[in-house]
């Protein structure tokens, strides 16, 4: 065999690819498994110019040139026509005086490496993106506790305190005062917080539906039932907090379940055999007057008691109107940034806020920054772009501090007022009665007069 033919097989022997250019850029010495990198047949290679097979886009960039240039070694990332992505590297051959003569270049497959880094680079913005939006959201919540009034900041204090303990918590207080919010910060700020936050809307499961809900079930255990069976909100839970909303909500029957679960922290899922325990912090809430339901019967002491360690009211906003304006502003200037409209509200429109009453709490005065801010067709709002409802009620109470009508329509415009609350709240002229201070007869005669049906 001469030298050429063994220095032939050689070349060919290799399992990289090797490309051997002179310095006019036409191939001369070539390896098969460069031809299989770029499908073709390697002898096909031979004699051509890399700068014509860019031209048919065979390969891009070339090594070729960017060696006589540099006169050393480069590595750079080359594509090849079927889009694949090669990590390639060019090396100069010089001749005893030094002139060089050759271009030796190699190359490896880096196109699943190069998936993988661009991969990574969108897993790692999408991240960024996530922790940012959770970021917001964590500021939303905190937003809506802002405490500037002293009854507020004795219970973010309360609140912040038992965070670092397991204690059973019951938050009570009106509806859209925050509960729920006041809930996820006890969670996010205790031991808990990498564990899940599960929700139980006590008042939206129907009765016959509770005890499946809260304890799962197996596959086939009654009618309806999921082939393969569903985890129940306390094995969920496990590790984390179980927040129990609208708890006085509960049915007798139910309120057993939930106080056997409160005291083993187990359970067995409906139609199984297996019993299973579960970690979990628990945080109650309610609007009732949980005490008062213990004296109707209406809710079990024992119960009320394990949930009752920690309680914390949380004010009604009439009650606290310091935080009015600073929630006004934090949420106000939320939704212009939100829904891209600047927007301010003027002088009278801010007395006005700040003079209702918010029956709705927290609730509904986001809900109506939120109105005023998409309907609002100016970037001041006026009076006249308050709801005509809010317009109605805010005169009402405005007409409590002058006097254009006489002491007695003032008496008869609140009870009237009182009354239709009360029929609101309860079903019954009893209860109304118990509620108002009055007899139920003369609940029957007011709501006669007032023609409230």
């Amino acid at each position: 065999m001469s030298e050429w033919s063994e220095y032939k097989t050689l070349l060919h022997s290799l399992q990289e690819d090797i490309l051997v250019t002179n310095t006019d850029g036409m191939i001369v010495k070539v390896s098969e498994a460069t031809g299989k990198v770029y499908d073709v047949h390697a002898d096909e290679l031979l004699g051509r110019s890399v700068y014509d097979l860019e031209k048919e886009g065979l390969f891009t960039p070339l090594a070729t040139p960017m060696v006589m240039e540099s006169q050393e070694r480069v590595t750079f990332v080359q594509t090849v026509a079927d889009g694949k992505k090669l990590l390639v590297t060019g090396l100069p051959v010089f001749d005893d005086e030094g002139e060089l003569v050759r271009v030796v270049s190699y190359s490896h497959d880096v196109t699943e490496l190069m998936e993988i880094k661009a991969g990574m680079e969108e897993m790692t913005i999408e991240m960024v993106r996530v922790r940012d939006e959770l970021n917001r959201l964590k500021q939303e919540k905190e937003e809506t506790f802002i405490g500037k009034s002293e009854e507020m900041r004795k219970v973010l204090a309360t609140a912040n305190q038992v965070a670092g303990v397991d204690a059973n918590v019951l938050l009570l207080g009106e509806s859209g005062v925050g509960k729920t919010e006041l809930a996820r910060r006890i969670h996010e700020k205790s031991g808990r917080a990498c564990g899940p936050f599960i929700e139980v809307n006590c008042g939206a499961i129907p009765d016959a539906l509770f005890e499946a809900e809260l304890f799962g079930y197996e596959g086939g255990s009654f009618t309806g039932a999921t082939k393969g069976g569903k985890k129940g909100f306390a094995e969920l839970a496990h590790n984390g907090t179980m927040f129990l909303d609208e708890i006085g909500e509960l049915s007798l029957q139910n309120q057993v379940k939930v106080l056997k679960l409160i005291q083993k922290k187990s359970f067995y899922p409906v139609g199984g055999r297996k019993e299973i325990q579960s970690d979990f912090r628990l945080i109650s809430a309610t609007n009732k007057e949980l005490d008062q339901a213990v004296d109707h019967k209406e809710f079990r002491e024992d119960l009320y008691f394990r949930l009752n360690v920690v309680p914390i009211t949380i004010p009604p906003l009439r009650e606290r109107k310091d935080d009015i304006t600073p929630l006004i502003y934090t949420f106000l200037d939320h939704f212009a940034a939100r829904y891209k409209r600047k927007r301010v509200l003027s002088r009278e429109v801010m007395h006005d806020l700040n003079t209702y009453e918010w029956r709705g709490n927290v609730r509904e005065l986001i809900n109506l920054l939120e109105r005023l801010v998409v309907t609002s067709p100016n970037p001041v709002i006026y009076p006249a772009d308050l709801p005509e409802g809010y317009r109605k009620k805010v005169d009402a109470y405005s007409n409590m501090n002058n006097f254009d009508e006489s002491l007695a329509e003032t008496l008869d415009r609140v009870e009237k007022e009182r009354l239709e609350r009360a029929k609101e709240k309860f079903r019954t002229t009893t209860k109304m009665a118990e509620a108002l201070g009055i007899s139920q007869p003369t609940v029957v005669r007011k709501l006669k007069k007032h023609r409230i049906k």
